[in-house]
């Protein structure tokens, strides 16, 4: 599980002490923190006037004294997301990972393979693998089937983006807009893929029904949905990311 900031206003501090760093702040978000056993912190350890510098990641033990993690439950009562409070955590120097300064490279490197991979749009795709089974039972009208068509087309379009990304990143690269650009189009997909599914085929969604059933999918696709806009940063800091990339080409 990992910690990490979306932009460079870091709040998240480490201070040096005789034989290590002490960390204090906090991090919204922090997916996995209650049943993993480390996460990886990105904190400020130097003033800079270059907002991107002075920027440290190490590995914290979850289990270390000061570590406060405090639950967020998504609408079904699931418990992924936490608030994670570091309150004073001391952490040695073995534990910075990579190069004092250097966390800012780190992290947005990191957060390309998070944000490109296909989790990132295809969370809602046995919703429409459903669909589809539940058309073969029944005349689906032109309309539908342009719906469903371009669907479709937008997830093809998607997927070519994200593998263009990994290869881009075993090359040695640095994707960084194009990982953005398809961690935002994936969750409006899997926005848009919920509501042209309710559209072509009214079903009263039903969290308690047969397990992958099409009434079953549909309520796990609508309970999870505003956690697919915050895992791996949200839509509006992407669209800043993918911004700022464009600006500089």
């Amino acid at each position: 599980m990992n910690q990490r900031a979306e932009t460079a206003s870091v709040r998240t501090r480490a201070e040096r002490t005789a034989d290590g760093w002490r960390l204090t702040g906090t991090k919204m978000w922090t997916g996995g923190a209650h049943v993993n056993d480390y996460a990886i912190v990105l904190a400020r350890t130097d003033d800079a006037e270059d907002k991107h510098a002075g920027l440290s990641q190490f590995i914290v033990d979850l289990r270390a004294p000061g570590v406060r993690v405090e639950p967020i439950r998504l609408m079904s009562g699931e418990h992924r997301f936490n608030a994670f409070h570091l309150e004073g955590v001391d952490v040695p120097d073995g534990m910075l990972l990579g190069q004092r300064g250097g966390g800012w490279k780190q992290v947005t490197g990191e957060l390309a393979f998070e944000r490109s991979g296909p989790e990132r749009y295809l969370s809602t795709f046995p919703l429409l693998l459903s669909l589809l089974r539940e058309l073969e039972q029944r005349p689906a009208t032109a309309q539908q089937l342009t719906q469903i068509g371009i669907l479709t087309a937008r997830l093809h379009s998607i997927c070519q983006l994200s593998l263009g990304v990994a290869a881009a990143l075993d090359a040695g690269a640095s994707p960084d807009t194009q990982a953005a650009l398809v961690k935002d189009l994936g969750t409006r997909l899997e926005g848009t893929l919920i509501d042209t599914v309710r559209s072509v085929l009214p079903t009263p969604a039903a969290p308690h029904a047969t397990p992958g059933s099409h009434a079953e999918l549909l309520a796990f696709a609508l309970l999870h949905s505003p956690g697919y806009t915050l895992r791996g940063g949200t839509n509006e800091i992407l669209r800043g990311i993918i911004t700022r990339g464009l600006e500089q080409h």
